[in-house]
């Protein structure tokens, strides 16, 4: 065999004598200026993982013994991160497997994709959403940030001192906040205010609304670590671009959802296990160590890996079907005897216990909400880990191996993976295909009915038979993405099925190839599939398309952009000429930005509407803000306010008992006897009687001269269910407000 430089390793590939040297750096070692940029590179793109890991890690333990504060925080999370990053990036590949032999990363590849990423983000920060009065999820998200940064605990206690006990038709309960025993439960996972708190500790809520940017930028970045690992570093650029330009991306950046800090638990995780498979190579049971070599750094990275993938379920439940092809490729590494295996499994299942230890003791409520999803989830799950312990057992008996091995003829050898890349067209075909066919509704739903009025409008035929939104997922990606990046997204997932299974079957993978690509290969396939088949969100838009976001539209753009290197390398081979390749590649990349730009931009070139038309440049929510701080200052210190309409509670009710640190309760039905009796006890309890309502003549016959303390007409995201969105609708706030005191005009005397 040929010996190697010291400062390289070289392959194990079981049942095969196949070696591929990959040279390693590591930030202790002298190394050419060619690898910096290679560290460099893995070093950016998997630090925000390791950063959120960091402050979760102990930041969920706090809060779930009610003392999370900015001290304890620091004082645990700082050293931990820099310990995380210390032993994720002590020792990094300097190339990974692709179509030729391994290149220097080169520096403009480092440059472009920091400044991809660097410009979505301020992007964002600029256009960034202002949603702190209720209307959907990101507003709870920085409401609950918002309370655990200044309480510390949860859940929230509902103050039924401060309304001097109970009363008929007093509650607490408003949408996504839970009543349970003497305290309100929030809705969703506790990941995202965690993080959302630490930037409330900095500088409130406006630091809040730019954390947010902040993570999509890092989403950004880790994306471009993950296509230049699994594709090339001259291509990281061009797939963080495709994803930067697509909607769904920004409209999730730019609010407080909780989609782009699960992608960089997920993207960084996944560049994080393709290290482990590159860094650390031993040829024949042999080590081959030397300068800056750091033995058992590959299973180091991939403890690294599977912790950061779990913890997407502590920012995100859905992670948990997200994550599931983890199983099957654990007990892959297990059957190859593979080194990252235990360490990668341990990891994983501590951070999906973070998020199930969650769910289950301060999240409980969404969990029992989700319950119908989450139950065949767990049936889907057993049924795979019982597949791969059955796997596992073949595969340790030497006479079913060989039975196995029997089987695989030249014949079988080939069509089994033909027959996977067939079958993973036929999933983008039937896809395709689906809203041809009648979908007949279990039940009438209203969406269904509003979205097939909209599609006769649309279309204008008939329409027999009810229909289900979600037969047209597939063309929700293509709105904002493209048919190219579909089309090359389905055939690069076909290729790399049909290369994956083969190395399978064979058991050869010399250059790490198969490796790498396994579990990003299984969970694009699977979200995709089990995304689009139900995607089981609220079909408008740009509402819906939070569902692509995690990984349905980074799949088909990774596939896409390994599907554009196959034909630039295709072509450079036939053509045998540079600028062959080279116009391949900018006509495909190309193809991949200006669909997803055009969705974005919306641009117009009639002369009587000239200009952008899309949501690239349209804020949503603004003047909320200042909204919430004139409600604070107008209910003023040691009160108990009492509401007297559902859809002001749904919107104020937690703005009120969190910003405002005003017990806040909600009163149905509304009556002078219900009233009065409230207004009363406040009173008693030594506090001051406040109530609001949506219109003055709510609270005309309570007295106390009602006045409007809200009147905001702001901005909203568009609801459009047949066409992706180019505009914000209008939605006007208005909020009344009095304060009564016993006996009530119209009410008993006493």
């Amino acid at each position: 065999m040929r010996r190697e430089p010291p400062s390289s390793e070289v392959a194990e590939v079981p049942g095969v004598d196949e070696t591929v040297p990959v040279p390693v750096a590591g930030p202790g070692a002298r190394r050419p200026a060619s690898q910096l940029a290679a560290w460099l590179f893995g070093a950016v793109t998997v630090v925000p993982a390791m950063l959120a890991a960091a402050w979760l890690l102990p930041g969920f333990p706090l809060l779930l013994a009610g003392r999370l504060s900015a001290p304890p925080m620091v004082f645990m999370s700082a050293p931990l991160a820099v310990g995380l990053c210390y032993f994720a990036l002590r020792q990094l590949p300097a190339s990974w497997p692709g179509f030729r032999p391994a290149r220097p990363v080169p520096w403009w590849a480092v440059a472009a994709t920091v400044a991809v990423a660097a410009a979505f983000a301020g992007w964002q920060i600029a256009e960034r959403t202002e949603q702190i009065i209720f209307l959907r999820d990101p507003a709870t998200y920085l409401q609950v940030g918002y309370w655990i940064a200044h309480h510390g605990s949860l859940p929230i206690p509902n103050s039924l001192s401060a309304f001097g006990g109970p009363h008929q038709g007093l509650s607490f309960a408003s949408v996504n906040y839970y009543p349970r025993g003497s305290s309100i439960v929030p809705q969703f996972m506790t990941g995202m205010p965690i993080v959302m708190a630490g930037a409330i500790w900095l500088g409130g809520i406006p630091a809040a609304l730019v954390i947010t940017p902040l993570i999509g930028g890092c989403a950004v970045l880790a994306f471009g670590g993950l296509a230049g690992r699994l594709i090339g570093p001259g291509w990281a650029p061009a797939a963080a671009a495709v994803l930067a330009l697509s909607l769904p991306q920004q409209y999730t950046s730019r609010s407080t959802f909780s989609e782009p800090l699960a992608q960089v638990l997920l993207f960084g995780g996944l560049c994080l296990l393709a290290d482990s498979m590159v860094v650390t190579r031993r040829p024949y049971g042999r080590r081959v160590t030397g300068p800056g070599d750091w033995p058992g750094q590959d299973t180091v990275l991939a403890g690294l890996a599977g912790l950061a993938l779990g913890l997407t379920v502590l920012v995100r439940i859905d992670a948990l079907s997200d994550i599931l092809p983890a199983v099957p490729f654990c007990g892959l590494l297990l059957a190859a005897r593979r080194r990252q295996a235990v360490p990668f499994g341990l990891g994983l299942l501590a951070g999906v216990g973070y998020g199930l230890a969650d769910g289950y003791l301060l999240s409980r409520p969404y969990l029992d909400l989700e319950a119908p999803s989450l139950r065949p989830l767990a049936l889907i799950t057993a049924a795979v880990v019982l597949l791969t312990a059955i796997g596992l057992v073949v595969t340790r008996s030497r006479a079913a191996l060989a039975r196995m091995h029997g089987w695989l003829t030249p014949r079988v050898l080939r069509w089994l993976p033909a027959a996977a890349a067939v079958l993973t067209v036929g999933i983008f075909v039937a896809f395709a295909v689906r809203p041809l066919l009648q979908t007949v509704a279990g039940e009438t739903d209203p969406v269904s009915i509003a979205y097939v009025a909209e599609l006769q409008k649309l279309t204008r035929l008939p329409i027999n038979g009810r229909r289900q939104y979600y037969e047209q997922s597939l063309y929700w990606v293509i709105w904002y993405i493209g048919v190219p990046a579909v089309l090359l997204g389905a055939f690069g997932l076909a290729a790399l099925a049909r290369r994956c299974t083969r190395a399978l079957l064979t058991w050869k993978d010399p250059d790490a190839a198969a490796r790498v690509w396994a579990l990003p290969l299984l969970i694009a396939l699977w979200v995709i599939v089990s995304v689009l088949w139900r995607p089981a969100v609220s079909p408008d838009q740009p509402w819906a398309s939070r569902r692509l976001v995690p990984f349905v539209l980074p799949g088909l753009i990774l596939a896409a952009v390994w599907a554009s290197a196959w034909l630039k390398d295709r072509a450079g081979r036939l053509g045998r000429a540079r600028t062959t390749s080279a116009l391949v590649a900018c006509c495909c990349v190309a193809s991949l930005v200006i669909p997803a730009a055009l969705t974005t931009f919306a641009p117009s070139i009639r002369a009587k509407d000239q200009g952008i038309h899309g949501m690239a440049f349209r804020k949503i929510g603004g003047g909320e803000l200042t909204a919430v701080s004139q409600l604070c200052a107008a209910i003023g210190p040691d009160a108990s306010v009492v509401v007297l309409d559902s859809l002001t509670a749904d919107r104020f009710a937690q703005v009120v008992r969190g910003i405002c640190d005003t017990p806040a309760a909600v009163l149905a039905p509304v009556t002078p006897a219900t009233v009065g009796p409230v207004v009363a006890g406040i009173e008693a309890a030594g506090r001051r009687p406040v109530l609001l309502a949506q219109t003055e003549a709510e609270l005309a016959p309570y007295g106390g001269a009602p006045r409007e303390v809200v009147n905001l007409l702001t901005t909203q995201e568009a609801h459009s269910l047949t066409s992706p969105p180019t505009r914000t609708w209008l939605i006007h706030y208005t909020v009344w407000m009095s304060e009564p005191s016993t006996p009530l005009p119209g009410g008993p005397a006493g």
